[in-house]
């Protein structure tokens, strides 16, 4: 498909272009840089948060639960930094691509199995029939989910000619 030709703007159209546009172009990366600070400071402010509270957790819910949360949390400081990624790739390159989105869902799928089988091992034998249903739709869901990224993810790298999105 060839692309459209521009049609030819009128002079007062072509000089707001010219005026207009740099200064929106500009804003824009001083939200998206903004946008990357916070990301950064709540990524750092997750990682200090699931360290210092991790010798606490120890001593109240015992180890197996313990050692689920910082993992939890550090999935979560992953997807932030993801996240970042993707925000700082859209200011070098003004566009970006599909992968981080897949890594972003894949981590967040695989949070969520870990919630799930923590939620199951507080609550033990206690589980009604209907609850434990609905954690194994969950769970199954989730894999489900992974698996379908992870289909993604190989296509994607089988194809790397495919189009970048560009915003």
């Amino acid at each position: 498909m060839e692309p459209e030709e521009r049609q030819e703007l009128s002079p007062g159209a072509h000089q707001v272009h010219e005026t207009i546009v740099p200064i929106l172009e500009s804003v824009d990366a001083v939200v998206y840089a903004a946008v990357g600070v916070v990301f950064l400071v709540a990524a750092l402010g997750m990682l200090g948060f699931s360290l210092v509270s991790f010798p606490a957790n120890l001593h109240s819910v015992g180890f197996a639960l313990a050692v689920v949360t910082p993992v939890n949390d550090l999935l979560l400081v992953m997807i932030i930094m993801e996240v970042l990624r993707t925000v700082i790739s859209y200011l070098q390159e003004h566009g970006t691509s599909l992968q981080p989105f897949l890594f972003v869902a894949a981590i967040s799928a695989t949070r969520r199995i870990l919630a799930i089988g923590a939620q199951m091992n507080v609550a033990a034998g206690t589980l009604s029939p209907d609850k434990f249903r609905e954690f194994m739709i969950d769970l199954s869901a989730n894999a489900g989910a992974i698996l379908a990224i992870a289909l993604a993810l190989y296509l994607l790298a089988r194809n790397p000619a495919s189009p970048d999105i560009t915003v």
